[in-house]
């Protein structure tokens, strides 16, 4: 008996990487064909390795796959090359770790370094030693040593953060931030969906960035501070004579035809400065009501509301805020976001009938409330938001899901969902907390890894923050109300509530729109089931 829980010598391998890289290593076990996937990132490197593993490795090297923010297509292709000679040499033995020193090594020698990018401007050092080669000084010419010395102090990332929260004339949503992620490069987010406090200080599922990973910031689609540039029209600092007021004042936007190309427009480009390059990616606002991105601030709510077992059914409002906070403007309605999303669906009527009971106690002490909380039938935990804007590439999500339904399967968590007691995502979002094991984790990961390679689009770039909203204040309550969080009294005494277990059984693609199906439910074009 003792020896069945000796482990294989891929086992041990695997494990040994794993602790080679802590925080940096994901290991997913027994997917379909692969009875290990390995991904790393290198330390202090924009490029991450993929391994997977079949029962009969070391006899067969295993796949390799390299993403990278910072590799032209060709060094991509290159690496690849390198790698899979390098695994071939070492056939029949150990390879993980002497396969990512290579990689380490390849990267060093073609300048890839901490915050160092290789593209097609870039320049790739190829001299001995890996060293790069000393630049000659040139002499500065008469006036060049003067220019240095005038040239201005630019404002600070943490300048411009408060500006835009303490300026009573900036509304914050109106502004964007783009950040450097470590693992997937360039992000985009909604000032207001950041928590601004000391880092050290937030939750985990609070969505915060240290502020020298900051890039830029821009108001609607206009860049109005770049790092990288020098450009700063919020204060002027750096002497463009333009300030955040002449950017609002000015502001234009975009045709269709120029919208997405570099997402720069109005007084700036009006004053003759060049576009900038960045794109817009996936943003979201918490005044779209009928969006499901899990970041901590937007969930769906819908357009109706069982109120619990009071049995009332409240309108979320008479429509005119809804469309005051996004339809009527055109900046948010045509932003990319996310309008499907993959979930699993809680029916269990323990867990239903526990978020009855807070929500009637919420209501019984602050009936505006009512059009804000979670109808029990549409409850949910959502594992990734989607991109799908024509009907072919919905109808291409259901094709995917369908095909790795079988991996899906192999992987899924062996115990059901356990729910217990209740926290919240900046007292605005009230939710049941999940207490998930790594295998719901690993899980959520391969539903991703599968959907993407699968060449459907994700738009969300946050992590999985296990958790089912119970309630949300929409912008019209705040409003109605004049304030935006919920006070934690009415829910600080269910902190400890057990609400039940629920069976995976199956994963939903459902729809954001308010539309609901007549059990309650999001409309879910498919469904994939799990026996």
């Amino acid at each position: 008996m003792a020896s069945c829980a000796v482990e294989t010598p891929q086992a041990t391998e695997v494990s040994d990487i794993k602790s080679a890289f802590p925080g940096r290593c994901r290991v997913i076990k027994d997917m379909g064909l692969f009875t290990h996937i390995v991904t790393l990132q290198p330390k202090d490197m924009d490029v991450t390795l993929k391994f997977q593993l079949t029962d009969s490795y070391p006899s067969t090297v295993p796949e390799i796959s390299v993403r990278s923010e910072s590799l032209t297509q060709g060094k991509h292709d290159d690496l690849i090359i390198v790698l899979k000679d390098e695994a071939g040499q070492l056939t029949g033995q150990p390879m993980l770790h002497k396969l990512v020193t290579a990689a380490e090594g390849w990267l060093r020698t073609h300048g890839i370094r901490p915050g160092k990018s290789v593209n097609a401007n870039a320049e790739v050092y190829l001299c001995e030693g890996n060293k790069k080669p000393k630049k000659q000084k040139r002499k500065k010419k008469k006036g060049e040593e003067e220019d240095d010395a005038k040239k201005p102090s630019m404002k600070t990332a943490d300048d411009v953060i408060k500006r835009i929260m303490w300026d009573d004339k900036l509304d914050t949503d109106d502004f964007l931030v783009g950040y450097m992620d470590r693992f997937t490069g360039i992000q985009e987010k909604y000032f207001s969906a950041f928590s601004w406090e000391d880092i050290a200080t937030v939750d985990y599922d609070v969505l915060a960035i240290p502020k020298h990973r900051i890039q830029y910031f821009k108001y609607r689609k206009q860049m109005i501070w770049d790092k990288p540039t020098r450009m700063d029209n919020v204060f002027g600092s750096t002497g463009s004579g333009l300030t955040v007021y002449d950017i609002i004042n000015n502001y234009q936007e975009p045709s269709q035809a120029e919208g997405g190309a570099s997402g720069v427009a109005g007084a700036t480009a009006s004053a003759g400065s060049a576009a900038h390059g960045h794109d817009d990616s996936e943003s979201n606002s918490d005044d779209d009501e009928d969006s499901d991105d899990d970041d901590g601030i937007t969930v769906t709510i819908g357009s109706s509301v069982n109120t619990a077992s009071k049995g009332q059914n409240q309108e979320a409002d008479d429509g005119v805020d809804e469309l005051e906070d996004s339809a009527y403007d055109p900046f948010w309605q045509d932003k990319m976001r996310p309008n499907y999303f993959l979930a699993l669906r809680i029916i269990d009527p323990e867990i239903r009938q526990g978020v009855e009971q807070i929500q009637d106690y919420i209501l019984d002490n602050e009936p505006r409330y009512g059009s804000c909380c979670m109808n029990p039938k549409a409850l949910h935990i959502t594992l990734c938001t989607l991109g799908l804007d024509t009907p072919e590439q919905v109808a291409y999500a259901k094709e995917v899901l369908k095909r790795i339904q079988p991996e899906l399967q192999s992987a899924l968590p062996k115990q059901p969902l356990r729910m217990e007691g209740v926290s919240h995502f900046y007292h605005r979002v009230i939710y049941a907390q999940l207490q998930s094991d790594q295998s719901l984790l690993d899980f959520v990961d391969l539903v991703k890894l599968l959907v993407k390679e699968a060449g459907v689009e994700i738009r969300d770039n946050h992590d999985f923050v296990p958790h089912m909203t119970i309630m949300k204040v929409t912008r019209p309550v705040s409003r109605q109300m004049g304030v935006k969080n919920i006070d934690p009294w009415l829910y600080s005494g269910f902190k400890d509530m057990h609400f039940g277990r629920q069976k995976i059984d199956a994963v939903y693609l459902c729809s954001m729109g308010s539309d609901r199906q007549e059990d309650g439910f999001y409309v879910c074009p498919t469904a994939i089931h799990f026996d």
